[in-house]
């Protein structure tokens, strides 16, 4: 039987997505997402939300219009991101006014990856972000790996689920 797969993007992918890939040109693109927000099979912290509404355009206007892919903070999460921060302080910049999503994004993977149903599930983190060079600040592909979650890129993620424009 194959899993389920469930996806968590992060704020760069997204960001990407909308530069690379504007819905008016590739609006199967977007439609194809939307299937998966309301099967619940993509989702994103709600610190996404937040970083997204720094910039008032096309994309805040669409994450809003699918609000309900963006999880709020539980005590499985927040527990999951003080460890990932013990082990990665470098992973946020405390001086920001808005939390970087980043640890957010890889705890509700890693919390949603525990909670299994009658169907295996698989969590996938989505992210446009490289792996750091050594000595560089960490990114998430970095700490994902440190924690055995599979980090893709949108390429890897339109290909996982066999789409093509």
């Amino acid at each position: 039987m194959e899993s389920i797969k469930i996806y968590c993007i992060d704020t760069s992918a997204l960001i990407d997505m909308k530069i690379l890939y504007p819905q008016d040109i590739f609006s199967s693109l977007w439609k194809n997402m939307e299937k998966l927000i309301k099967q619940r099979r993509l989702i994103s912290p709600y610190e996404v939300l937040e970083e997204l509404r720094k910039k008032d355009d096309e994309l805040l206007k669409w994450a809003e219009i699918h609000k309900s892919m963006f999880k709020n903070l539980d005590a499985n999460q927040l527990e999951k991101v003080r460890d990932i921060l013990r082990l990665f302080p470098n992973l946020v910049d405390f001086q920001k006014t808005t939390p970087d999503a980043d640890p957010f994004v890889i705890a509700l993977a890693m919390c949603e990856e525990q909670q299994r149903t009658l169907w295996e599930e698989q969590r996938i983190v989505v992210s446009e972000e490289k792996p750091a060079h050594p000595g560089a600040r960490p990114k998430i592909p970095d700490v994902c790996k440190s924690y055995g979650v599979e980090c893709i890129s949108l390429m890897e993620f339109f290909r996982k689920e066999n789409w093509q424009f």
